[in-house]
């Protein structure tokens, strides 16, 4: 089970059930959010052993990993954006997030995303008891190719000494980074009271939220959806 489809059932798992049905609709928002997130957060492959050489440093070194195990008796699996690692332990899993809105609300799909990331982490065996979780919430638009080349450098930073509130305010409110400690118990809670679902022991939820069926690209073939386009 993918990471990213629990943090979906937390948004309406209805779009879940109908993204499973009917497959992927693609959408601009979608389109231009994974382009954006692409330029930001760019990586390549290296090999296992590069790897443990990369995040056995003393000094901090980013590097990625799928990440795997079981948690609320489901098989999970994903891959986060981010994280910073020094001697062979994660100290911060960073997980970007696009928004044309406001990036201050922390949306309880997001949260749950970062905190299953990093319990899953914990059960490869790392040690995660320094960890620190951050999602950042950045409002997508105009970004000149150099600020794009610098900014993870500039959010790993910040994250590292302490710099949160400077880089919010360069940023003059396009950008919210809000941290979380690492809490195993709370995202095998998250999975847990979720995981009924995945093992048929109920139906799909939908939302209650009109706002979320309006922005739903399903809200014209959903049976649930409390908003029906004209």
């Amino acid at each position: 089970m993918a990471v990213s489809s629990i943090a979906e059932q937390y948004y309406c798992e209805y779009k879940l059930e109908n993204e499973f049905a009917l497959g992927e609709i693609p959408t601009e928002a979608k389109d231009s959010g994974t382009a954006l997130h692409d330029e930001l957060m760019p990586t390549e492959k290296i090999t296992p052993k590069e790897f443990a050489k990369l995040v056995s440093k003393k000094e901090p070194t980013l590097a990625v990993l799928g990440v795997w195990g079981q948690a609320g008796g489901l098989r999970v699996v994903g891959v986060p954006d981010h994280i910073i690692w020094s001697q062979g332990k994660p100290l911060w899993l960073v997980e970007l997030k696009t928004t044309r809105g406001d990036p201050n609300p922390l949306w309880e799909d997001q949260e749950n995303q970062v905190r299953v990331y990093g319990l899953l982490l914990e059960r490869m065996g790392f040690d995660c008891s320094g960890m620190r979780l951050a999602v950042v919430r950045l409002k997508s638009g105009e970004m000149k190719d150099q600020e794009k080349k610098e900014w993870i450098l500039k959010v790993s930073s910040a994250l590292m000494w302490d710099a949160v509130q400077e880089l919010e305010t360069k940023y003059g409110g396009k950008m919210k980074v809000h941290v979380l400690n690492h809490d195993g118990a709370k995202a095998e809670t998250a999975v847990r009271s979720r995981s009924g679902y995945w093992l048929g022991e109920r139906e799909p939820l939908s939302s209650t939220s009109e706002a979320k069926c309006r922005a739903c690209e399903y809200n014209g073939v959903c049976p649930k959806s409390l908003f029906k386009p004209t």
